[in-house]
């Protein structure tokens, strides 16, 4: 499964997905918002963008996936390794960290 990061849609992930396609289920998706995904009013956080996977997992009845997060979509792995880590193979977490920015910061653009 490949989360990618704000202002991207699922087609980040064409590259990747063409090359591991041959051997791997790959699933992407757009998140809130994003590529042809709607957005419901916020305010929403974290634990929302989360729930959305499982969700997403659960409609597909997808018991466990290997996931790669980029940016926001690594700080989405890294709640579900904490909330729901048992859906999770392996993880792979690129440009994120345990925090990005403050609430003023994003608030202020």
């Amino acid at each position: 499964m490949f989360c990618n990061s704000l202002g991207t849609d699922l087609h980040l992930w064409d590259g990747q997905v063409a090359g591991l396609g041959q051997h791997f289920r790959a699933l992407r998706y757009d998140r809130r918002g994003h590529g042809l995904s709607s957005a419901p009013p916020p305010p929403y956080g974290l634990r929302d963008l989360g729930n959305d996977v499982l969700a997403l997992l659960d409609a597909l009845e997808v018991e466990r996936v290997h996931l790669c997060g980029l940016s926001i979509g690594g700080l989405t792995g890294q709640w579900l390794s904490i909330y729901a880590g048992q859906r999770l193979d392996k993880i792979v977490i690129c440009a994120a960290s345990a925090k990005i920015g403050t609430a003023e910061r994003w608030a202020a653009h």
